[in-house]
């Protein structure tokens, strides 16, 4: 007397209608199937899925396989006190107490039931600090293994096995598909770029030598705005920074001395204004090559170095000058990138540039990485067509707190418009492209799913609506679909293996 997995799938599919996955449902109602039955139900933290035999009376069941999975990550239970109570006509009573799961996720117990008729079965773990009541539901009990129903039933097609062994074994999660407000959308392609004021090329505007001892920031260090990045010996003799910075010093003096010359009043009030201007020119020249006249820590007194500045703070993104090189004038040495707000620029298909005005914000994914990031600020929208591309750039504002974010990032998303629509949504990675069709996988009981075609709508990013085929407050698989698929090309019933019957 034993229940096949086979024999638990036609159990499963043929409670498809009360298996709905809202928390702490009441337990799916238990099918018979040659007098054993299967039975699956969620509470707000765990998955139950139990596997019981037909029962006589005072005849020791084969073992019941009872499977427990914590809904927070989708793992199998490791520890735990699992109490089964079973209740019969007059007063009958069985409980068995299991001190812990005999393989991770798995209890087995094999009741004794002295009583024919039906009986209620209720599960109690005691498991990371609390009690959690799992009811099972009913159950036969009959008077011989002759009187035992003869009602085995086919597995209908296009039910798709995933042995909780392996669900454990893999990355897996199962959401649940609920009524929510998402804006229309249009899928753009854009790319990752610095904000105006967020990307600054600084180059050698003097001839010269990189010191050995000056600073030497590295590609990823973050720098101040006005810290020295190098120090550079100028070698040029025309027109040089060592010249320059002479021209200030002898500026200042002559400024001084017609200061004192004017108050004895031994110059004109004209050669006074001439000095000063002389200065202001003297100044101005020397500082649009970065000059500064006072020393500083990173150059010490040394008025003949030129320290090469970093006009804004942010990160260096790259170096392209070593110590000890020979740099000319207008030599790319440093890239420095300001990160913590950069901008995607999506580039909006022109047939769909009338409804540029209707932006409210964006979702996109940037290569090699699969987690939506929004963007909410719509920085600007564009005037012109791109004759290449045939496009329109609009700009959003997107915070990058944790650095993941690179310039130049290639990314592909959705910009919304408008106001939200209503309708069932799932997650959007619930939904696979299997040649050209937008495919979900729901999971309508323990180890059973269904492939379901689905006509999807808007999506932002996160979660996308459907007008078909998954009704609200159905599982799908969230992660783990592509698995499911894969199972799916395999051959649907489940044979006795590994599991206690």
């Amino acid at each position: 007397m034993r229940v096949t997995r086979a024999l638990a799938f036609v159990a499963v599919l043929s409670c498809v209608g009360c298996d709905s996955p809202p928390a702490d449902q009441a337990a799916a109602a238990t099918h018979s199937h040659a007098g054993g039955g299967v039975v699956t139900h969620w509470t707000e933290s765990l998955e139950l899925f139990v596997e019981y035999p037909p029962h006589v009376r005072d005849v020791r069941s084969e073992p019941w396989a009872i499977y427990l999975t914590w809904l927070e990550d989708w793992k199998p239970v490791r520890e735990g006190r699992l109490v089964l109570l079973l209740r019969g006509p007059g007063g009958a009573r069985e409980e068995i107490v299991l001190q812990a799961p005999a393989t991770p996720g798995v209890y087995a117990a094999s009741p004794t039931l002295t009583e024919t008729g039906t009986w209620r079965a209720d599960l109690t773990l005691t498991a990371r600090g609390a009690d959690h009541a799992i009811p099972v539901g009913q159950l036969e009990v009959f008077t011989s293994e002759e009187a035992l129903p003869h009602d085995e039933e086919q597995p209908l097609p296009g039910l798709i096995a995933l042995p909780k062994e392996e669900q454990w074994a893999m990355p897996f999660e199962v959401a649940v598909a609920e009524t929510r407000r998402i804006p229309n959308s249009i899928p753009v392609t854009g790319e990752v770029t610095a904000p105006a004021g967020g990307l600054a090329h600084v180059s050698t505007p003097v001839e010269g030598l990189l010191l050995v001892q000056g600073p030497s920031p590295a590609p990823g260090e973050r720098v101040r705005e006005g810290e020295t990045l190098a120090l550079i010996a100028p070698t040029s003799l025309d027109d040089s920074y060592a010249r320059m910075r002479a021209d200030v010093v002898e500026a200042e003096r002559e400024a001084d001395r017609a200061e004192r010359l004017f108050a004895a009043g031994a110059i004109a009030e004209r050669r006074l204004e001439e000095a000063r201007h002389n200065l202001e020119v003297a100044r101005a020249a020397f500082e649009a090559v970065g000059g500064i006249r006072s020393a500083d820590e990173d150059g010490g007194s040394d008025p003949h170095v030129y320290r090469l500045r970093s006009p804004i703070g942010g990160v260096i993104a790259d170096r392209h000058v070593a110590p000890g090189e020979h740099v000319a004038v207008g030599t790319h040495a440093f890239t420095v990138v300001r990160p913590d707000t950069l901008w995607f620029v999506a580039r909006v298909p022109a047939r769909h540039a009338e409804a540029a005005g209707k932006v409210r914000g964006a979702w996109f994914t940037v290569e090699g990485a699969t987690r939506a990031l929004a963007a909410d600020r719509v920085v600007s929208v564009g005037s012109i067509i791109d004759a290449g591309s045939r496009a329109l750039p609009i700009r959003f504002a997107v915070a990058n707190p944790d650095g993941v974010l690179k310039v130049g990032m290639l990314a592909e998303g959705h910009v919304l418009l408008g106001e939200p629509v209503e309708g069932v949504a799932v997650p959007t990675p619930a939904i696979l492209d299997e040649d050209g069709l937008s495919v979900v996988y729901v999971k309508v009981g323990g180890e059973a799913f269904q492939r379901r075609v689905v006509e999807t709508g808007p999506s932002d990013g996160s979660w996308t609506i459907v007008h078909s085929g998954v009704a609200s407050g159905e599982q799908v698989v969230a992660v783990g679909a592509y698995q499911v698929r894969l199972a799916s090309l395999g051959d649907v019933e489940i044979s006795d293996h590994g599991h206690p019957h």
